[in-house]
């Protein structure tokens, strides 16, 4: 005779996060990070992204860069190009 078990779902495991992680895509983005782009590109162009904000990866910066503060700056300055 099978022996019945208990039917109430078993927890499930989530995905261990480290909330000091600052590289994790799902960490926003502060002022001073900006900033610090900002800064970055202004002198030394759109190159060295790996350099641009500590903690932050290459491509979180050129994303940063390319999709939110670029378009943010000519939408200010009423820069179509």
């Amino acid at each position: 005779m099978p022996v019945e078990r208990d039917k109430t779902p078993s927890p499930r495991k989530s995905r261990a996060t480290s909330n000091n992680d600052t590289s994790s895509p799902s960490k926003a983005w502060s002022q001073a990070d900006k900033s610090l782009l900002f800064e970055h590109v202004r002198v030394h162009g759109e190159t060295t992204w790996d350099k641009a904000v500590p903690g932050k990866t290459a491509q979180q910066s050129r994303e940063q860069w390319k999709r939110i503060l670029l378009p943010m700056i000519r939408k200010q300055c009423n820069f179509l190009g």
